[in-house]
């Protein structure tokens, strides 16, 4: 039987009280993009492609002290406990419709950059739950576009996902993971992740920092198929308002959400 992993993240971003009513146009480290209303505030929604496996968490230092998916971190352990949920991935679009071509979310115009982003650091364990206390996730900025349009071996190029600058570097500080099935709990299952902005570019962290240890909540899913490095995913990022008017913007990592649940339980 084919593992099938649905991966989720909801994410969002609330952008200040100003902005609440109507919509803002936002740039921040190259990027450029519209609010939205969602739920009656002005945010951010957006879509990321990406592709995952275990490694054996051998991860390295960047530039800027975040984490990093090295040659030894980009190899699978395979599916299962004892390895690190590790991926790579890209923004294929933001709130507005723009994407890296026309209309464009780069601020120096059609295909101009790309936004990758990579992550790692959550331990599956033998219950089949994952301790998420070393986990990251970094988004890098790149005006020299090298990832191309992600495909079933863009594990391949971790080196290009990350040769960008550093445009956020998040540390998950929220990861509650369901298995679908006890019996088989990595073949797949739900999680709720919380990311806390801990570094990158000025001006992003001025956009998604609210001042808690969680900025962001996002849904995405995808599949393993029996195979060491998971089929294509996708996922897509919508603003989750809370009552402490929590901003959270998310990059799918593991599991079936909340949202997903529910389709799953029809």
């Amino acid at each position: 039987m084919a593992n099938f992993i649905k991966k989720s993240i909801v994410a969002g971003v609330l952008v200040s009280a100003s902005s609440v009513v109507s919509a803002a146009t936002l740039t921040a480290g190259g990027i450029e993009w519209d609010t939205v209303p969602i739920n009656g505030v002005q945010g951010t929604t957006g879509t990321v492609d990406f592709q995952q496996w275990f490694s054996d968490g051998s991860y390295g230092v960047g530039a800027d002290g975040q984490s990093t998916v090295t040659a030894s971190s980009n190899g699978s352990v395979g599916v299962g406990p004892g390895g690190y949920l590790t991926g790579v991935g890209l923004f294929s679009g933001l709130s507005d419709g723009r994407g890296k071509d026309d209309p464009s979310f780069c601020v120096d115009g059609d295909d101009s950059c790309e936004l990758t982003f990579a992550f790692g650091g959550l331990l599956s364990l033998p219950d089949g739950s994952f301790d998420s206390s070393n986990a990251w996730l970094n988004v890098y900025f790149d005006n020299s576009p090298d990832f191309g349009r992600r495909n079933s071996t863009s594990y391949q190029k971790y080196a290009e996902a990350q040769d960008g600058d550093l445009w956020a570097s998040f540390d998950i500080t929220g990861f509650s993971y369901i298995p679908f099935d006890p019996a088989n709990p990595f073949d797949r299952g739900g999680s709720d992740v919380f990311l806390n902005i801990v570094g990158g570019n000025s001006d992003v962290i001025d956009i998604f920092d609210n001042g808690s240890l969680r900025d962001i909540f996002f849904t995405a899913s995808a599949q393993f198929r029996g195979a060491e490095y998971s089929a294509v995913g996708t996922g897509e990022i919508s603003t989750v308002s809370t009552p402490a008017t929590l901003g959270l913007f998310g990059l799918a990592l593991f599991g079936l959400g909340v949202a997903s649940r529910k389709r799953i339980a029809k």
